[in-house]
C-alpha cells in the first residue's frame, strides 16, 4: 500500500470518527479553561471599575497590558501571558520554545528528580507546565483511543473509544516518557553544547550573516531530528497495538526499526502530515489577519475561528494516527505474504 492510500484510508476512518475528534476538542477546550477562567477572571476585576473596558474592545493597547503585568507581577500565570497572544505571534513564540526544548526539560528534569533522586522540585512546576504535563496526559489517552479504534477492521463505537484508550494508557505513557528522556538528553548534551559553541566559532567574523547561517543550520538538525524521534515513537505505540507489544523499550526498537525499514514511506506520509499542517497554519494567519477586534462579534469571530483551527489540527493528529497505522499494517502484511512464499 502507497502513502497515498494509506492517507485516503486514514482520512475515512477519520470522517468516520467525528464524535472521537469533538470528544478531544472538548477536553483541549476544557484544560484551556482551567487557565483562561481564573485569567479572565483577574481581568474582570482589574478593569471592573475603570473606564479601560470599552477602550479594550477596540483593541489591546500594549501600555495598559504592560502595567497590568507589572500590577500582578506576583500571579504566575500574569508572568507566563504575552501581549502577542492576541494575533498569530504565537506560532513564533513555540517554534522559539520547540527550538530550545523549553517544555522537554523542565518536564523531564521534574521527572528525572522524581524517580532517580527522589526529590520533587516544586520549582519547576509552573502553571503552564503543569498544563502541558496534563496535555500529555490527555494526548496520551486519546492517542490510546485513536490508535485501537483505526487498527480494527470495523467502526468502533465512542464507548469502545473511550475502553481502547484506558487500555493502552498505561503503556502509550511510558513510551511517551521514553521520548521525554530522550529528547532532553539530546537537548541538554548536544543542541545547548552546539548553541553556546555558536557565538565562539562566530565571534572574529565580521559578517552578520555567518552566525545566522549556524543557527538556521542548527534548527534544520533539531527539526529533523525531532520528526524522526515523533515518527519512531508513533509507530512504537502503534507497534504496541498491533503487535500487542508490553515493553515500552522494545515496542520503541521494532519502531524504530520499522522506520528505518520503510524509511522512505514513513517520512514520505510524515512530510505530507507536516505540509497539510502548514496550509492550516498559513490560512489561520491569513484569515487571522483580516480580522481587527474592534466589538464583541469580532472578538466572537476571531474565537470561533480560533477553535476551528484547534478542531483542524487535532482531527489532523486523528489523520496522523489513522494512516501510519494503515500503512503499518499494509506493510507489514506484505512482509509476512513474502516470507510464506518464500
Amino acid at each position: 500500500m502507497s502513502i497515498f492510500q494509506s492517507f485516503r484510508i486514514g482520512f475515512q476512518q477519520v470522517r468516520q470518527a467525528k464524535r472521537m475528534i469533538l470528544f478531544a476538542w472538548i477536553v483541549n477546550v476544557v484544560l484551556a479553561l482551567t487557565v483562561t477562567v481564573p485569567l479572565l477572571n483577574l481581568l474582570d476585576g482589574y478593569i471592573r471599575d475603570t473606564v479601560h473596558e470599552e477602550q479594550l474592545l477596540e483593541g489591546l493597547d500594549s501600555n495598559w497590558f504592560e502595567t497590568f503585568r507589572t500590577d500582578n507581577s506576583e500571579n504566575p500565570l500574569v508572568r507566563s501571558f504575552d501581549y502577542s497572544i492576541t494575533g498569530y505571534a504565537p506560532f513564533l513564540i513555540h517554534y522559539e520554545a520547540l527550538m530550545g526544548g523549553t517544555m522537554i526539560k523542565v518536564i523531564g528534569n521534574f521527572f528525572i528528580d522524581m524517580v532517580f533522586r527522589l526529590k520533587i522540585r516544586f520549582d519547576l512546576l509552573g502553571p503552564l507546565t503543569i498544563l502541558a504535563f496534563v496535555y500529555l496526559l490527555a494526548s496520551t489517552f486519546l492517542a490510546g483511543g485513536f490508535i485501537g479504534s483505526f487498527a480494527k477492521s470495523y467502526r468502533v463505537t465512542f464507548q469502545e473509544f473511550l475502553m481502547e484508550g484506558a487500555k493502552y494508557f498505561g503503556k502509550f505513557f511510558r513510551i511517551s516518557l521514553l521520548f521525554l528522556l530522550v529528547s532532553l538528553a539530546l537537548f541538554e548534551w548536544v543542541f545547548d553544547w552546539w548553541t553556546a559553541s555558536i557565538p565562539e566559532i562566530t565571534y572574529n567574523d565580521p559578517s552578520e550573516w555567518t552566525p545566522f547561517v549556524h543557527y538556521m543550520i542548527r534548527n534544520v538538525v533539531i527539526l529533523m531530528v525531532l520528526g524522526f524521534l515523533i515518527i519512531g515513537f508513533d509507530y512504537a505505540k502503534i507497534r504496541t497495538v498491533v503487535d500487542d507489544r508490553f515493553s515500552a523499550l522494545f515496542a520503541s526498537w521494532a519502531g524504530f526499526r520499522f522506520v528505518l525499514k520503510q524509511f522512505g514511506a514513513t517520512a514520505g506520509l510524515f512530510l505530507l502530515l507536516v505540509f497539510i499542517g502548514l496550509v492550516f497554519m498559513v490560512l489561520y494567519a491569513l484569515v487571522q489577519g483580516t480580522i481587527y477586534a474592534s466589538g464583541y462579534w469580532s472578538i466572537l469571530l476571531l474565537f470561533v475561528l480560533q477553535q476551528l483551527y484547534i478542531a483542524s489540527r487535532l482531527g489532523l493528529r486523528a489523520l496522523a494516527y489513522a494512516s501510519q497505522t494503515q500503512l503499518y499494517q499494509s506493510r507489514m502484511q506484505t512482509d509476512h505474504r513474502v516470507e510464506v512464499a518464500s
